[in-house]
């Protein structure tokens, strides 16, 4: 399903890409062309780039509500490329070996300065809002050490989104501008529930290469839920429960509640919903395309191929 994103917003994109390439290109070398690679990984103009809809465009969807000036939403947008791109590395270096690590966290830490002269800029020392750049940094912190061991999906499904906490700076950063803080929190909740739909849908597309890693996944965590023991699930096993035993259903069911939290929420922020639901509808497609095959299959397989070409 082809999505519209950055049609209001393509120009501005253009501008935020640019200028992270000017200012990491200052980068000493080797960091500067090491940097420039890394940033096409998640450049959304760059072809089979990660696509980071939510980091790059959050500022622009809160000015629906904050009225900021387009070039503080710039701003914002170029600060949230780089913290993306310094909390990438932090989790890079947390799955490789040793011997990668001292190029990685000497680039991530000139990324981080950078992201922080951009903010210093804008907010004085006394800003309340190094606190709360303080607080996500924290639930970051917690969560992608805890997540393995509390098993949030089934047991508190709104930490997952906590790991991609510090991209709230930009929301909160809009608001405070705005001298709007009684609504942050409201903010927070809704970034939050889109977050979960996000991390359900990255899951679904991973799983396989999170079972070989040993890193946390959702739809892992169900199936094990459901298997009620500690053993390793292998890569047949999961393929049998997503493609034998419809679980893709009962994956989907766990986002009407986030979905509808943003639907229904009296602070409406249109862009960001549109986003959510698209995450959403993407999801109950995929689950329900995977039943409909799997039920022509049972038929006998000539319903199937009538299926697949009519």
């Amino acid at each position: 399903m082809t999505r519209n994103y950055l049609d209001s917003f393509k120009e501005e994109l253009l501008e935020v890409f640019s200028e992270a390439r000017v200012r990491i290109n200052k980068f000493p070398s080797p960091f500067n062309q090491k940097g420039l690679v890394y940033l096409d990984k998640f450049d959304v103009f760059q072809k089979e780039s990660a696509k980071n809809y939510i980091c790059y465009l959050l500022p622009y969807w809160m000015n629906e509500i904050t009225n900021i000036p387009v070039e503080q939403c710039r701003k914002f947008s170029l600060a949230n490329v780089f913290n993306m791109l310094y909390y990438f590395l932090q989790d890079d270096v947390m799955d490789e070996t040793p011997i990668a690590w001292k190029e990685q966290l000497a680039l991530a830490q000139l990324l981080h300065s950078e992201f922080e002269f951009i903010l210093r800029e804008m907010f004085e020392a006394a800003s309340p809002f190094w606190n709360y750049r303080q607080k996500y940094v924290n639930e970051w912190a917690v969560t992608v050490v805890n997540e393995n061991k509390e098993d949030y999906f089934m047991s508190d499904n709104l930490m997952i989104a906590k790991k991609a906490s510090p991209l709230k700076l930009a929301s909160t950063g809009a608001l405070l501008l705005a001298n709007q803080p009684e609504k942050i929190e409201e903010v927070e909740q809704l970034v939050d529930h889109s977050l979960v739909l996000l991390q359900l849908a990255d899951d679904l597309a991973d799983w396989k290469e999170d079972l070989q890693d040993n890193n946390y996944n959702c739809l892992l965590s169900m199936i094990k839920a459901i298997k009620k023991q500690e053993a390793p699930l292998e890569v047949l096993e999961v393929e049998s429960y997503i493609y034998d035993r419809s679980i893709l259903l009962d994956y989907t069911n766990s986002c009407h509640e986030h979905i509808s939290f943003i639907a229904n929420h009296t602070l409406q922020l249109k862009h960001l919903l549109h986003f959510s639901y698209s995450i959403y509808e993407d999801l109950y497609y995929f689950a329900k395309q995977v039943d409909v095959t799997k039920t022509a299959l049972l038929s006998g397989g000539f319903d199937y191929i009538l299926s697949n070409n009519t």
